[in-house]
Formats: structure tokens, sequence, C-alpha cells
């Protein structure tokens, strides 16, 4: 059968280590997701770090030191600083240097991970499915206490292919985001951020999905950027600045937008 699991495996799954080779014009680069999970003192120091995933002993080292080095903006709570708690995941970058040595840096980092307990993936249009057509679904989802999806729209749909006109790509993204829509709905979060030890009320997300017809999950697949949208909950224009985000996370990795959790120095680039 043609058709291939859509790709919505949630990519913070302990253990999960991505190693991709997307990027082999003249070197070859390794990609590395490491999950853990992170808590702040009141002053904004790494009071407890643990990693969940299973890296090499070297790399793992790397990772918690730099981990516990970083300064986050003090969580306040009704005019006083607390301690705070989240999930966390570390996208690693590895280039060669020489030999088979490689130098890691940090590609992105997301705070306030959110892991599903419960994800079916979305229903592959049957139309585009004829005429082979894929896509990757940006959407924004809105999150309540007991990890339920409440509310779903699309934040960005790209086409693995140019359509005839801008009202035909339009009636196919509108088809792929309706599917992905309906998967969603049905979706469980568990909660992953906690501020002074209780769970904040509810959530707001983007998730990404794809729709491949593709026999190979690790194909390199070239997409037709859709128009950004939006949500309605957003009220700082924050679709604008998630675009490079829409591009960098994984097929079903969910990323907060409202975390708690800011870093007083970029750590993005930084060398390991």
């Amino acid at each position: 059968m043609l058709l291939q699991r859509v790709a919505c495996a949630i990519a913070l799954t302990i253990g999960a280590i991505d190693v991709a080779s997307a990027q082999q014009a003249t070197t070859q680069v390794i990609e590395i997701t490491a999950s853990g999970e992170i808590q702040i003192a009141p002053d904004g120091h790494v009071n407890d770090y643990q990693l969940k995933s299973k890296l090499s002993p070297t790399i793992a080292a790397l990772v918690d030191r730099n981990v516990r080095s970083w300064q986050f903006e003090p969580v306040v709570v009704d005019g006083k600083a607390v301690i705070a708690k989240t999930k966390m995941t570390l996208h690693l970058r590895g280039e060669p240097t020489s030999g088979d040595s490689y130098s890691l840096s940090i590609a992105y980092v997301n705070f306030g991970t959110l892991t599903s307990s419960k994800l079916e993936p979305p229903v592959y249009p049957p139309e585009a499915m004829h005429v082979g057509l894929g896509a990757k679904v940006v959407l924004n989802i809105l999150i309540d206490v007991d990890g339920k999806v409440i509310e779903a729209v699309a934040g960005q749909t790209s086409l693995d292919r140019r359509a005839k006109n801008e009202q035909e790509a339009e009636a196919w993204r509108e088809l792929f985001e309706k599917a992905s829509i309906k998967a969603v709905k049905h979706w469980r979060y568990d909660w992953s951020e906690f501020v002074d030890g209780k769970p904040t009320k509810r959530r707001y997300a983007i998730v990404p999905l794809a729709f491949s017809m593709s026999k190979h999950e690790s194909s390199v697949v070239a997409y037709v950027p859709g128009p950004i949208h939006p949500a309605p909950w957003d009220k700082t224009n924050a679709a604008s600045k998630n675009e490079e985000r829409f591009a960098q996370l994984s097929d079903g990795e969910t990323a907060s937008t409202d975390s708690h959790f800011h870093l007083k120095d970029d750590v993005i680039g930084k060398k390991l």
C-alpha cells in the first residue's frame, strides 16, 4: 500500500535520537533530540535537571553541564518569585571537525514540551491520496488543564508541490487542515509545566503534522510554504515570530507558545 503512516509520532519520546543527513552537500550533519525535565529556583538558576533521553555518556555529560549553567528570568506569581518546573526538548546539531569527531551546538530548545497520552494520526484526504499530493500542516492548539485539545486552528499549511493557482492551492490546504483538526480534537496531553507546585490552567501550543506518500520515512521533502495565520488567541502577533519554529519542529512535536520559562541569554548556536 502506497500510503505510509502519517508521521505524527511524538519526537520527544524518551530515548528518541534523530540522526539525519538531509544536508549532505559537502558535509554530513547529524541532528540529535534530547528530552528532559528542568526546574528553576526563584532567582532563575537551574536547581534540578534530569535527562530522559538515552545519549552517549560523553554527550549526556556535555548536555547536563550546559543546561545547569543556564540562567532564567524568575517566574513570578502575585509579585513573588517561585519555583517552576517544566519539560524541555533540546535539539543539537553536530558538524564534523576532523576524523570521526563532531562539534555539537544547540540548534534550538523548546520549554513546556507537551507529550500526548492519546494520539491517533489524521486520515489522509482521499482526493489528495489519489493525486499523490502531500502536505505539512502546523496547527495552533489550545489545551485545557485535563490535557484535552479544546480548540485547533491552522497556523500554516504547506504543500509538497505547486498548484496551478492560489485558488487550487487553498482548496488543497483546506482539505489537509480539516483532517488535521479533526484528529487533534481527540488527542490528550500530559501536563508538563508547574508553577509554584501547581499546573498552569491552560496551554497554547503549535504542532506540525506531515502527510506523505513517500515509502521512505527519512526522505527529505521540500514544501511550498503557505501563508501564516495567527491564532484567535494570539494578541502579540506571535505567528510571524513562529515562522522559523514552524520549519524547525519535527512531525508531531508539540511546542508550547506560552511557557513561563525564558532564558536570560540566547543559547541558540552555543557550542557544547
